[in-house]
């Protein structure tokens, strides 16, 4: 593999004309706060923020560039944001930071710092800046109590995360990032249950059992795992060429799911190219995956069998408020070893696909963003696996091979005329078999997890979102889903869980979104969260979520309630 990662690595840097940067963490604070400014603004300056994670310097120089000055001196709020950014951000270009007047407590000649040598500025434990070479330190830690109420039974659940992570770049063209973090956990009975059924912890894969004071028996015990992530970027061509090799994931979306790539699987091995050239940014990913395993390649520590995946996504801002994109995957295994022909990094794989004999999953996408109003934005995908025109106009068909998936969402920032009361709903749905493969070898999935949306396929999903800021560093967020899924029986299979190959499907016709144990899911959550310094937040939670199933074995009720605190790490939803 790392010889062909090494071919493609030449071949497309020849060929490809991008800009690499260091980016930002996926799920964090700015990704939401540079989604507000493309609205607020109407403009996305040259950002396509479609596909994250983003990098931080057009975080960054969007705020200065784009972003009206007055707007951030309006209110503190405003100027909170700015600042979280900045603040954030200074490392970019080694010692370039913003002029603006109207930026705060960044004291970079450490008038503030700590024992001298420690923050030094408020974001960085410790740091290193000279000409050519700039690197900081940071501490990851994230601690968490919550009681869980589960179909009437209590008990106590915890979360102890601790880690570290350093980031920086030498001669503002090699940049990299590396973080380590360490995870004991006892999870929700809902999620036991998904790591049960999939031999890995969702977004975090390997795992080992682990008891504790808190887990009264091995029945209830909590789970130990260490993840790690990190990736070495170059710039061939300032502005316009840049390659990323690593371990870690990306997310190809404008919403709160992603009916593409998304975050929900655990970190894979990737290289990953960008081209940015007039309005268009073109990206290619090429990927190591694992199929799927059962419980005795873990408990014997077998090899686990290798599979592939290319994915391209072409982005073009045909106006400065208007977006659309095209998407292709396609997920193959050959016997340990990458397609080469599939290093071609021009899109549309499906003639190469069928010269190599059609052995592979393929799927294409469209997607589309509207910001108006300069308070609206109108997103969605179209996901296409394999579809016939006349079955599906012959909507009682119902043939299996009918497979795509639909998102379309709409967002209101400063709703009603209440700064920074941002509203959000979203529509998803995946036919049954959708993203499924004939077989364990090439379906959509990474390490027994859905690559793209977390329930798999066979549902339609209802999400409301509402966040509002009523203090510079205070942050409340209620959210609501709601959907209608198919589970499978024992030994059956109706289309909901891509790892299971469509071949053993229950029918060629007749097959509707919730076949199978038809199952109404309905979470509410409420988030509260305080940041005391610059990236360490207080947190309080509740959840509630019930299952309803057609067979009341099934039916599950859930109450939860935490506390937490977080440094240097965001908080990860688990709603589904």
């Amino acid at each position: 593999m790392k010889y062909i990662l090494l071919v493609g690595f030449i071949l497309s840097s020849l060929i490809s004309l991008a800009q690499s940067s260091l980016t930002a963490p996926l799920n964090d604070v700015n990704h939401y706060l540079h989604d507000r400014m493309e609205i607020k603004t109407g403009d996305f300056g040259n950002v396509h923020s479609v596909l994250k994670p983003l990098m931080r310097k057009d975080i960054r120089q969007y705020q200065d560039r784009v972003v009206a000055k007055d707007y951030w001196t309006t209110n503190n709020r405003r100027q909170s944001d700015y600042d979280y950014v900045q603040i954030d951000y200074n490392d970019d270009d080694s010692t370039i930071q913003s002029k603006q007047p109207f930026l705060k407590a960044l004291y970079p000649n450490g008038d503030k710092s700590f024992l001298r040598h420690f923050y030094r500025t408020p974001a960085h434990l410790l740091e290193v800046r000279t000409k050519n070479f700039y690197a900081n330190i940071n501490p990851i830690l994230h601690f968490k109590g919550s009681l869980e109420q589960y179909n009437g039974s209590s008990r106590l659940l915890f979360l102890n995360r601790r880690g570290a992570a350093i980031r920086g770049n030498i001669l503002n063209r090699v940049y990299f990032y590396s973080d380590v973090i360490e995870t004991q956990a006892a999870f929700p009975t809902y999620v036991e249950h998904r790591t049960q059924r999939d031999f890995a912890v969702p977004g975090a894969g390997f795992f080992k059992q682990y008891d504790s004071n808190l887990t009264p028996g091995k029945d209830t015990s909590g789970v130990d795992y260490l993840t790690a992530q990190g990736y070495v970027a170059v710039d061939l061509l300032k502005k316009h060429i840049g390659i990323q090799f690593g371990h870690g994931q990306n997310f190809i979306g404008d919403g709160h799911r992603s009916l593409f790539l998304s975050d929900y699987s655990t970190n894979y091995l990737y290289l990953k190219i960008n081209t940015r050239v007039w309005k268009f940014h073109y990206q290619n990913i090429f990927a190591e995956l694992t199929q799927n395993y059962g419980q005795a390649q873990r408990a014997f520590d077998l090899a686990l069998p290798k599979k592939y995946l290319a994915a391209h996504h072409l982005s073009f801002n045909i106006l400065k408020n208007l977006n659309i994109g095209l998407f292709e995957g396609i997920v193959f295994s050959r016997n340990e070893q990458f397609e080469l022909q599939y290093l071609n990094p021009i899109i549309f794989y499906r003639a190469v696909e069928q010269a190599v004999g059609s052995p592979d999953n393929v799927v294409i996408g469209l997607n589309w963003k509207w910001n108006f109003l300069k308070r609206f934005s109108f997103y969605g995908q179209f996901l296409l696996d394999e579809l016939s025109v006349g079955d599906l106009i012959d909507l009682g068909g119902g043939w299996w091979g009918n497979k795509f998936a639909l998102q379309t969402g709409l967002k209101y920032v400063d709703a009603f005329g209440l700064d920074h009361l941002d509203m959000q709903v979203e529509f998803n749905m995946a036919r049954p078999y959708t993203y499924s493969f004939r077989d364990s070898t090439a379906n959509y999935t990474h390490y027994n997890q859905p690559l793209a949306h977390p329930l798999g396929s066979n549902f339609v999903e209802l999400i409301g979102i509402v966040n509002y800021q009523p203090l510079p560093r205070m942050n409340i967020r209620a959210q609501i889903n709601y959907s209608i899924y198919g589970q499978d029986s024992s030994g059956s299979n109706w289309g909901s869980n891509p790892s299971i190959g469509y071949n053993s499907r229950e029918q060629e016709l007749n097959n509707q979104i919730g076949q199978g144990v038809k199952t109404n899911l309905f979470i509410f959550q409420l988030h509260w969260s305080y940041q005391i310094r610059h990236n360490l937040f207080a947190d309080a939670q509740f959840m509630y979520r019930r299952e309803d199933a057609v067979l009341d074995a099934l039916d599950n009720n859930t109450i939860l309630v935490g506390v937490g605190l977080r440094w240097n790490i965001s908080e990860k939803m688990k709603d589904w």
